[in-house]
């Protein structure tokens, strides 16, 4: 599977860096390049690409306005920054940047970055139907940076089992990386994810139902669930959440 991408910079050297990597890389097509954040809107608009290589600093408008503006666009592609200062990688994040590339490039760090892409792209997610409150999410990129331990870790939604309710205010993750925290309410992420596959099934959880490999009849016409690879069992469907767990999932 390939990939297409339009690669951004106002520093031709830097562009033609980039673009000869990606090259001996073989997985991504180059489709456009653009020396500012103006140019590349009109580009995306006309090309579709998977994603956009786009740099921070730029003599126009720079990356980070660029990024905001591509969130905002009926086709949205991924982003992912290449700059050379790191200062910029929290506002980056803040733009659910699929990665953020420091320059000088090296092959390695590039091809780490596409493989992620490409499994992304891989991943059909199963799509439940979206309430008319949370339409506004089908807009946003659904990166997110969540704390493990004592770093931030930007994560995509196909790496989540499930998020569950912290009676010390947070969500806890449970994840293929391990369990992480985030301070956005489960509702919040419920409203993020929704047209990735998730679904609440409890007053406290939100299942990744991508993940589900078992669903078990219990006690009073519930369920607990069994998620593929995910080392915590009988994740619970309460019974005011069946209904449209059952409609999702095709159970009669």
């Amino acid at each position: 599977m390939k990939l297409t991408a339009i690669i951004v910079d106002d520093e031709f050297p830097a562009r033609a860096e980039l673009k000869s990597i990606l090259e001996e890389i073989g997985d991504i097509d180059i489709i456009g390049e653009c020396e500012d954040g103006d140019e590349v809107m009109e580009m995306i608009n006309a090309r579709r690409p998977d994603v956009v290589f786009l740099d921070i600093q730029m003599r126009n408008k720079d990356g980070l306005a660029a990024a905001g503006e591509i969130m905002e666009l009926t086709y949205s592609p991924n982003v992912v920054f290449t700059t050379g200062f790191n200062h910029f990688a929290a506002q980056a994040f803040e733009l659910n940047a699929v990665d953020y590339i420091l320059k000088p490039y090296s092959y390695e760090r590039v091809a780490k970055s596409v493989s992620r892409l490409i499994r992304t792209k891989a991943q059909q997610p199963i799509q439940p139907s979206i309430p008319e409150s949370n339409k506004a999410a089908r807009t946003l990129s659904p990166n997110l940076c969540v704390w493990s331990k004592d770093r931030m870790i930007i994560l995509r939604p196909s790496e989540i089992f499930f998020a569950k309710a912290d009676e010390n205010r947070q969500t806890l993750l449970q994840t293929e990386q391990g369990a992480m925290f985030t301070k956005l309410a489960l509702k919040d992420l419920e409203n993020m994810l929704t047209d990735q596959g998730f679904l609440r099934t409890h007053k406290s959880y939100l299942v990744n139902l991508n993940k589900v490999r078992e669903v078990i009849p219990w006690f009073n016409n519930t369920y607990v669930l069994v998620l593929e690879n995910c080392r915590e069992t009988n994740i619970p469907v309460a019974r005011h959440y069946i209904k449209e767990f059952n409609r999702i999932m095709g159970i009669a």
